[in-house]
């Protein structure tokens, strides 16, 4: 594709977020209290599409990495409506994974280089190939297979807390479920499963660290991550086993097996993406059902799951945005967006459109139809969704059934960050 550079100053005219409200879309402080739902709905209401200027961050971890200074933004259009999210979704010629990338931050040439080897950061027809390499891992089939064995973790993991009063829902459940699930997909031994946590939390925590001035815990960690996947991959050539990895190491694209590094991609991407979903989807699941004082409706009828899963999913958009850039001048929203400026689509306000969704503040675990988009949509629609759904509905059953009178007993903390809506500590008691 045909490299398109990012305009070096703010459009003139545009409708600009700081004239609206005054949340600063940019700063990952903005959510440490969770999506700033009052300001999305301003904004959707009056500029779908509005731009927002960028702060600068001093310690990025991109710089860390590559040694190379991030480049100069002036900003982003910030996307708050359902439909224009759902349109620019679905046309990857126009709104571009590659070009930029999908993080909000702009990155240097040498880091953006790297980060394009994940499927994430590609474009059709490339990301179409690599998509079907791992597609079967997540068909229908595939997870039926699954099911009795998410089902036995899940008692495990309920079993473990059995007794204990109150614990930490985050590092009891929400992070145990998916670790467990992904330890065995990936073909990872039993003691090495923790190391899932340990990568995930330093790569999602980013954003904090770089507040903090210390960007290079993520960089450490994507690093011994990278290691690992290299490990993995010589194994599964030298003795390929049943597992996902194995077809994957082995697979040929376009008559080429995939570089240590390609592999490596998808080995960080299924350790991110298959964790951090479904880890704060049932975090956050908890939160608003003792919010809305729906757990134990549950508890009563755990058949409401079946439709409810998909509710807890929209309402809680675990990942709250995702990046494109404009290959092309295009108007967009009323908006005229110039090629190479960067556009991030907001599924936590998409997801909350009252023109898609009725009382859509309420969680309705009998919402139907559901068009949400907190799995995307598209070419780039989330393959694991139905691992993520399973594993949520599987769990919050055992819960609901276990501990029908669990609340929350504590202060709820977040994660800082403007992509993740991740909870960090979450205290329960059992009752």
């Amino acid at each position: 594709m045909q490299e398109v550079k990012q305009p070096e100053t703010a459009p003139p005219g545009a409708a600009r977020v700081a004239d609206l409200c005054d949340a600063d879309l940019s700063d990952a402080r903005t959510f440490t209290a969770g999506p700033p739902h009052a300001a999305f709905d301003t904004l959707r209401a009056q500029a779908p599409v509005a731009w927002q200027d960028e702060r600068r961050t001093a310690n990025r971890a991109s710089e860390a990495s590559s040694g190379l200074p991030a480049p100069p933004s002036p900003g982003f259009w910030a996307v708050t409506g359902h439909e224009i999210v759902h349109e620019m979704s679905r046309q990857p010629a126009a709104y571009s994974n590659y070009l930029g990338g999908v993080q909000m931050f702009t990155a240097d040439e040498l880091t953006l280089a790297g980060l394009r080897l994940m499927m994430l950061f590609m474009d059709p027809p490339e990301h179409s190939r690599l998509r079907k390499i791992i597609s079967p891992a997540f068909a229908p089939r595939a997870m039926a297979a699954l099911r009795s064995s998410i089902g036995r973790q899940a008692r495990e993991i309920a079993d473990e807390i059995a007794g204990a009063g109150s614990v930490d829902f985050v590092t009891a459940v929400a992070k145990e479920l998916p670790t467990r699930v992904l330890a065995d997909l990936l073909g990872m031994p039993p003691q090495d499963r923790h190391l899932i946590i340990r990568w995930s939390d330093a790569m999602i925590g980013f954003e904090d660290a770089e507040l903090s001035g210390d960007p290079t815990a993520a960089v450490e960690m994507f690093g011994e991550a990278m290691e690992y996947g290299r490990q993995v991959a010589a194994d599964r050539r030298a003795r390929p086993t049943d597992d996902i990895m194995s077809a994957i190491a082995n697979a040929e694209v376009d008559g080429e097996r995939l570089t240590d590094e390609e592999f490596c991609m998808f080995w960080i991407l299924l350790v991110i993406a298959g964790n951090e979903t479904t880890r704060n989807s049932l975090s956050g699941a908890v939160i608003a059902l003792q919010e809305h004082r729906l757990w134990g409706e549950l508890a009563r009828d755990p058949g409401l799951l079946a439709a409810g899963t998909d509710e807890l999913v929209r309402y809680v958009s675990p990942v709250m945005q995702f990046r494109r850039t404009a290959t092309r001048d295009v108007e967009l929203g009323g908006q005229h967006v110039r090629a190479g400026d960067k556009i991030v689509m907001w599924y936590s306000a998409a997801n909350r459109d009252p023109a898609v969704f009725t009382d859509p503040h309420t969680l309705n675990l009998t919402r139907d139809p559901n068009p949400h988009l907190a799995f995307g949509t598209g070419p780039h629609f989330c393959l694991g969704s139905r691992l993520a759904k399973l594993e949520i509905s599987t769990m919050l059953t055992e819960l609901v059934t276990r501990y029908p009178r669990l609340s929350i007993d504590g202060d709820v903390s977040r994660i800082t960050s403007s992509f993740i809506a991740g909870i960090e500590h979450l205290p329960v008691t059992l009752g």
